[in-house]
């Protein structure tokens, strides 16, 4: 759109269009008090993949201009259906304060939601992990990264021929796809909903390694095998995605697993899928595999497991040491007692996820306050056998977070933290004194009154309120001065 164009709109909508202009592949969701609006061709679009009233609102070249809400509180519903439908969208809140504003009032996109990148509760299927997935194509040499931003855990590795990413593929099922605008992809993926076609520097290697050395703080790439040009290239493309999205950074990854396509049992695309691992033909999950094996207590359970299937392990000494674990877990019937410890624990990986992208919830902290504080009854159900002494060492004891946690945040906090009432009483004075003010606003006021009535020697002198001026002191004409 040119300045011309712009100039012609009102200062609201040259302000939506120019960041339309910077976001032309996402649904803008502009928000207009408690509503996200939507206009033009995005209002068409949600109009029609959320079967939502298609309005209009001025004009633009001498025709009604299309439009579309969606309620604040009830955005995420709405995120859900779109996520799911391989959309994206960009979220523009309002940023500026509306006593000071000249016009409308600033906006700007605060985060990205897309299928690859969501990390909310709402938006995530439990039981199943959600993936960003990168692609580069050097030569029928692939470089593939997999990020699973929710759980923080990034995964790169190099595959030969169409055939082997093929499979690759299938394994991961990824939400979202990235790949250079310069190469294709061969089979079904190319076209599939979620897949991005991104600017080909995006996967420059030298560029891709200094982004992965600054992320992880590190002079090189050696301590996690040293993943092969094509992989870096894949990993950095993808890591500068899920930052853009998120407008931040992403503390919660800090490390690279390097994985080798002779780790498993090799299993082509086709295999996968009628061996109907974790989806039917029909795509559905019942009567799969992974369905009929799952008597896991934790969703972090259910995802693990839904891995290690799709992925069978050729190493013999991981193997061995599984199987040690389950033949100690038997003895004594040792797995039913963690199992109903197991019950108390929440997606610890996801909650962990959102505290560092900064979008935790009230009950996340809770969540993890109680599983935290399961961490050690759950290490107290473990036999002593000594095929159990690393992973007790890795699942460790939090006591200080415990005690933080159940000091700082009420048992049964609101959903939102805008709802209020999320810290304890006793966490901070300062709170709890601005709590004590709103609580007694009233007698608060009337002890202001008095005390500055017999302060100055004024009778007339009052403490009142109006939606204009806000709190004042009134006095009568023959006292004013």
């Amino acid at each position: 759109m040119t300045q011309n164009d712009l100039s012609a709109h009102t200062p609201m909508m040259q302000q939506y269009l120019a960041i339309k202009a910077e976001h032309p592949d996402q649904l803008v969701f502009y928000r207009m008090g408690d509503f996200y609006e939507l206009f033009f061709g995005d209002a068409q679009k949600a109009a029609r993949l959320l079967d939502i009233t298609l309005t209009q609102r001025g004009q633009s070249a001498g025709k009604p201009i299309p439009m579309a809400g969606i309620p604040y509180h009830a955005a995420e519903n709405y995120l859900a259906r779109l996520v799911k439908l391989g959309e994206s969208v960009a979220i523009a809140e309002q940023i500026g304060d509306p006593a000071l504003a000249k016009g409308p009032v600033e906006r700007k996109v605060v985060r990205i939601v897309t299928p690859g990148t969501v990390s909310d509760e709402a938006l995530l299927e439990e039981r199943r992990d959600n993936l960003l997935c990168a692609v580069f194509d050097n030569n029928n040499q692939y470089g593939c990264a997999s990020l699973d931003l929710a759980a923080g855990r990034f995964v790169v590795t190099q595959v030969e021929g169409a055939e082997q990413l093929q499979a690759l593929l299938e394994r991961w099922s990824p939400a979202e796809l990235l790949l250079s605008e310069e190469h294709g992809l061969p089979g079904r993926w190319a076209e599939r909903p979620g897949t991005r076609k991104r600017p080909g520097w995006e996967f420059d290697e030298d560029a891709a390694r200094r982004q992965l050395c600054q992320q992880f703080q590190v002079q090189d790439l050696a301590g996690f095998g040293e993943p092969s040009p094509v992989a870096v290239a894949a990993a950095g493309a993808l890591l500068g995605y899920a930052k853009e999205t998120q407008r931040g950074e992403l503390p919660h990854i800090t490390s690279l697993a390097v994985e080798s396509f002779d780790d498993a049992v090799a299993m082509d695309a086709a295999t996968r899928r009628n061996l109907e691992l974790t989806e039917t033909l029909d795509g559905q999950e019942q009567n799969t595999l992974a369905w009929v094996l799952d008597s896991t207590e934790t969703a972090m359970g259910a995802r693990l497991l839904k891995r290690w299937v799709h992925q069978p392990l050729r190493n013999r000494t991981t193997l061995t040491q599984r199987q040690d674990q389950i033949d100690a877990l038997r003895q004594g019937w040792c797995f039913e007692s963690a199992r109903d410890v197991l019950n108390d624990i929440g997606d610890m990986e996801r909650i962990l996820g959102r505290v560092a992208l900064r979008s935790a919830r009230p009950r996340d902290l809770t969540r993890l306050h109680a599983s935290l504080k399961a961490l050690p009854p759950l290490i107290g159900t473990l036999p002593g056998a000594d095929c159990f002494y690393e992973l007790i060492e890795r699942i460790g004891q939090f006591p200080n977070q415990v005690e933080l946690l159940g000091r700082a945040v009420i048992d049964n906090p609101p959903m939102l933290i805008r709802d209020g009432g999320v810290i304890a009483p006793g966490y901070s004075e300062e709170l709890d004194e601005l709590r004590s003010i709103s609580e007694n606003a009233g007698a608060i006021l009337v002890d202001i009154e008095t005390r500055e009535r017999e302060r100055t020697q004024l009778s007339t002198l009052r403490v009142k309120y109006n939606r204009v001026h806000g709190y004042y002191i009134e006095l009568s004409r023959r006292e004013s001065d």
